[in-house]
């Protein structure tokens, strides 16, 4: 079964000649009414990303890609929630592994309680945010050299986006849990630990290569294995893999 993380890119791929064709055939251009209009504008676009999240009734599904002004851009949307009254929308976001060390709720302008985090293994290349399944907004690939986004309100494409960003989020690794094993792996040579264990090394193998005593290495695993809720050493190498923990 392809990896969600990387179907979703795919599709986002295939979404730009499609739009574009959809675009020059109809001539759409009016943001407001359109099914699909292309933004040429980076403050048109950043414009467009506020107005959506500030309507936001139910959900706000980021995608944030590792770029020097996602956290800023995202931040700035989310700002628009700051002070509304009653219980606001369900807001998530998925990124890639590289944003780890910039992202947190607190960051935001929206109750940090209603921003969840997570980190997706296959790395996020896109950047695109759906708004209570009606609406997507989807920053191009090129955007210093063509249209800066698409705005997407044909319902049958923005379900299906939706629906692949979030069996992506289902796999992918909460942030705050991310950095945990983060932590953990990175002292006391967790990483080669768990390749050791990918590996088949015995125990008394793994000890040698990594100079330390059996004892001390049985007690690692066994903290790594309780850190990734992995019920046996093979299904934590699978676990940490799926999370994206070998690229750290």
């Amino acid at each position: 079964m392809p990896n969600p993380g990387i179907l979703c890119d795919q599709v986002l791929s295939q979404m730009r000649p499609l739009i574009e064709s959809v675009v020059n055939e109809v001539q759409i251009r009016a943001l407001e009414d359109s099914t699909v209009a292309v933004i040429d504008d980076r403050n048109t676009a950043a414009n467009t990303l506020d107005a959506l999240v500030e309507q936001a009734e139910s959900s706000v599904h980021f995608l944030v890609p590792p770029a020097a002004d996602a956290v800023s851009v995202v931040g700035r949307a989310l700002g628009t929630l700051a002070g509304r009254a009653g219980e606001g929308p369900r807001v998530r976001i998925l990124a890639d592994p590289d944003m780890a060390g910039e992202l947190r709720p607190a960051r935001f302008g929206a109750p940090p309680e209603s921003v969840e985090i997570r980190l997706a293994a296959a790395g996020v290349r896109h950047a695109a945010v759906v708004v209570d399944r009606r609406v997507a907004l989807v920053r191009s690939p090129g955007a210093a050299t063509g249209p800066e986004a698409s705005l997407v309100r044909a319902p049958g494409v923005v379900r299906a986006l939706d629906d692949i960003m979030l069996t992506a989020w289902q796999r992918a690794a909460p942030l705050a849990k991310f950095q945990r094993l983060q932590e953990c792996l990175g002292r006391d040579s967790g990483i080669r630990i768990l390749k050791l264990l990918s590996d088949g090394c015995t125990d008394e193998a793994a000890a040698r290569e990594l100079e330390m005593s059996v004892r001390t290495y049985r007690r690692r695993v066994a903290d790594i294995m309780r850190l990734l809720d992995a019920r046996s050493r093979f299904q934590a190498g699978v676990l940490a893999s799926s999370m994206g923990l070998f690229l750290t």
